[in-house]
């Protein structure tokens, strides 16, 4: 479409005059196939002219090229480097990214606590499922000291953010008394947030206790 060629020629422009934001959406636009023909390598050569100049788009775009072998051959130590740089910028997916790696020792060392520190670092910025991945760390201890006090607070913040698991979990916290006062009134309608998105294992709990769901 010309309106899509016109928007990559603007991005061109922009990227020769040194602007990075138009060299990573270039980028984009060389990827997706968007205005011009698709060329992943183009697009890599694009992400990285982009990511040297420090730009936190362009390194997670260089660190996903590394890691899925678009445009490069894959590498998993290069795309945590980059993936690295992104987070240390503030990037939430490339935090995950990055946590993900040291947990399972994916491009880098394993290294459970660091994982921990940055799907926290995720977790603060409202990613969900870091949420969960830091209460149930501090359930089971993994990288961090074993504390329910901390797993319920995490596990409720994600069930805020609506995520059914951990509404449910929430909701067994509170009917159990597990790492917070019980409270079976406030737990039940956790648990029923749960079966209204028909989150199968709050079904299946509520049979089981002859509630209602």
């Amino acid at each position: 479409m010309q309106k899509e060629r016109n928007k990559a020629d603007d991005y061109r422009e922009k990227a020769y005059q040194g602007d990075t934001k138009a060299m990573n959406n270039l980028g984009v636009c060389y990827e997706r196939g968007s205005g011009v023909r698709m060329n992943l390598q183009i697009a890599f050569e694009w992400y990285m002219r982009a990511a040297e100049q420090d730009d936190v788009y362009g390194c997670f775009n260089v660190g996903e090229c590394y890691y899925h072998g678009k445009g490069v051959e894959k590498n998993a130590a290069l795309a945590f480097e980059w993936y690295m740089k992104a987070a240390e910028k503030g990037d939430t997916q490339s935090q995950v990214n990055v946590a993900n790696a040291y947990y399972l020792g994916d491009g880098i060392e394993q290294d459970h606590h660091k994982a921990f520190l940055w799907y926290r670092e995720a977790a603060f910025q409202g990613h969900i499922l870091s949420q969960k991945n830091v209460g149930a760390a501090y359930w089971n201890g993994d990288g961090v000291e074993k504390d329910l006090q901390e797993c319920v607070f995490w596990y409720e913040l994600a069930a805020n953010g609506g995520d059914a698991q951990a509404q449910f979990a929430t909701g067994w916290f509170l009917m159990t008394g597990t790492g917070v006062p019980k409270d079976e009134r406030k737990g039940l309608r956790w648990i029923h947030k749960a079966t209204f998105q028909c989150y199968q294992p709050a079904i299946d709990y509520c049979k089981e206790h002859g509630l209602k769901w």
